[in-house]
């Protein structure tokens, strides 16, 4: 089975192309591969997608169980990370991505989504800053080892990077031993802090999905 599935996000479209399960590459779009399209989509793209796309969450269900108070609410992305983690760790786990939004998606034992917490990410940090203050740069989102920046570049990027580090720690705190999976655009630069490095964990999900149901 080829199947081509899509990452519809706030900034960015990610495609790749899976056969039986598997990604065998990271596809341009448009164009497409010939193979059935299936979709996560977080907001309305801006270009048309190919007739018959299946959609997540429309067409067919994630692989976990949507148990949020407002199950609608729940972004197609974060559901299809959470069905990848699930897949993979058979048991309670969390998908962490970091991306526009730095998401945390929890699943119990039971294979239900049931809920985590969403925050800015590293780039919507530095240009909030930017953008909302007189006299600060904009900042390259990165990783930075020292808690004290002795110049403003310095000092915004370690507001940014210890304050995602920090909000992970305490994810793993309160969590417990659950394994983390982490994955999106910026997710590398936390890359140590999670169990699973896994920078394609919505297209898994999205493919894991659509062959589940």
């Amino acid at each position: 089975m080829r199947l081509l599935a899509l990452d519809v996000g706030n900034t960015r479209i990610h495609a790749g192309l899976f056969v039986d399960g598997t990604l065998q590459r990271l596809v341009d779009v448009p164009p497409y591969p010939k193979a059935d399209v299936i979709a996560a989509a977080t907001v309305r793209p801006a270009y048309r997608l190919p007739k018959g796309t299946r959609v997540l969450g429309r067409d067919f269900p994630p692989r976990v169980r949507n148990r949020a108070r407002h199950p609608k609410t729940v972004g197609a992305d974060r559901l299809a990370a959470a069905s990848a983690a699930y897949e993979d760790a058979k048991g309670p786990c969390a998908a962490v991505t970091v991306g526009t939004a730095v998401t945390v998606s929890v699943v119990n034992g039971r294979g239900e989504f049931i809920g985590g917490l969403i925050a800015p990410g590293p780039a919507l940090q530095a240009r909030s800053l930017h953008e909302h203050t007189a006299l600060l740069p904009l900042v390259a989102p990165h990783r930075v080892r020292n808690l004290v920046g002795r110049e403003t570049e310095e000092a915004i990027a370690a507001g940014i990077s210890f304050g995602i580090e920090g909000l992970l720690r305490e994810v793993r705190r309160r969590l417990g031993r659950i394994p983390l999976y982490g994955s999106g655009g910026d997710g590398v630069l936390f890359r140590g802090l999670f169990d699973e490095w896994r920078p394609h964990l919505v297209l898994e999900g999205i493919d894991i999905s659509y062959r589940y149901g």
